[in-house]
């Protein structure tokens, strides 16, 4: 490719003078030196597309450079072609199993050393655009969707896997759960617990939404306790094919980092209203929001076990059921039986404090 940057390296000043004017010809970049170790301070310094060394060279012979250049990172990317005096088939086979991109052998002509050349940098461009396509692009996905409807079509190969109504999914340290979980029907909470039994709720996910990404981005336990507030069918993307997700499609990782981010906000917003909102604030925002979760309309019904949202909201279950009493009386909400059916939302929602 014009304009690459070639680097010479032949003890024999009128060999390395004629390749060097042929290159140029081709409208390559060129330097050239008679010293192996120069010639390694060279590409330390600044990393060129394509060395051309012979065997005997001064300081570091041609298989030392050949040898340091592939031990390092930032030159093992290197085409490296040895030039051979004679048609030695053993020294052309060690050339190639230490590492050698090619050789060429004396006598060769212009053409000959232009073509490897030409067909090296080409061939390295066409693996390094495959490298790109499959690796860093995210938009091989079909762009007529948004990231969170792909997200969703990853799950589909998936088989769902039905849970019992307070059947619990994964338990807190467990890895072999690890993934992400979309709910195509029912409810689930994931919570935490302490050794005396307090709950406190950290999430309540409905049918569409995903869960299970805290874990699965720190690679390595659970969190949370999940369970099925109702009977709860779900698909799940296997920790190590989340990771191949992120690997080929790096993009999606930033679609988790908001989620993310959202979900730590939200939690931060929580521990504000325990901190300085009332009971009653705090029961009436989240009877809303629970009801704008489930995309009810404004006489909404909100089908959660008291205990739950006793413990979403960070109380006992007794000091919800006198304040639900209040709600009822006071012509905001409505019970039946487990269910909450709200009858006025912009009260709720200007609750004050």
């Amino acid at each position: 490719m014009e304009g690459s940057k070639i680097l010479v390296i032949l003890e024999d000043f009128d060999l390395r003078a004629k390749i060097t004017e042929i290159l140029t010809v081709g409208k390559y970049n060129v330097k050239s030196t008679d010293s192996g170790k120069h010639a390694i301070d060279i590409i330390r310094k600044n990393p060129v597309d394509v060395i051309i060394s012979g065997v005997n060279v001064s300081e570091i012979d041609g298989f030392g450079v050949l040898l340091t250049v592939n031990k390092f990172t930032e030159t093992a990317g290197i085409i490296f072609i040895m030039l051979l005096n004679d048609k030695d088939y053993d020294l052309a086979r060690r050339v190639m199993e230490l590492g050698a991109d090619g050789h060429l052998m004396a006598p060769f002509d212009d053409g000959e050393l232009l073509n490897q050349v030409g067909v090296k940098l080409r061939k390295k461009r066409l693996q390094h655009d495959l490298f790109l396509k499959k690796h860093l692009q995210l938009r091989s996905i079909d762009n007529s969707k948004d990231d969170m409807s792909w997200l969703r079509s990853r799950f589909e190969g998936s088989l769902p896997r039905h849970f019992k109504k307070n059947q619990v999914l994964y338990y807190k340290g467990e890895r072999r759960s690890l993934g992400l979980h979309y709910i195509l029907s029912g409810k689930v909470k994931t919570y935490v617990a302490d050794t005396a039994g307090n709950v406190f709720i950290t999430g309540i996910y409905g049918p569409h939404e995903y869960f299970g990404l805290q874990g699965t981005l720190l690679g390595t336990e659970n969190k949370e306790i999940a369970e099925a507030i109702d009977s709860t069918e779900v698909l799940t993307i296997p920790f190590a094919e989340v990771q191949h997700l992120i690997t080929d499609y790096p993009e999606i990782f930033s679609v988790f980092a908001k989620d993310l981010a959202l979900t730590l906000s939200k939690r931060d917003e929580k521990l504000l209203d325990i901190a300085y909102y009332s009971v009653r604030k705090r029961i009436a925002k989240a009877i809303i929001g629970l009801t704008q979760l489930s995309h009810n309309a404004e006489r909404g019904r909100l089908i959660l076990p008291r205990h739950d949202l006793a413990c979403l909201v960070g109380i006992a279950s007794e000091t919800l059921s006198r304040v639900l009493s209040d709600f009822t009386k006071e012509g905001l909400i409505e019970k039946e039986g487990n269910n909450i059916i709200v009858l006025d939302a912009k009260s709720l929602m200007l609750m004050k404090n």
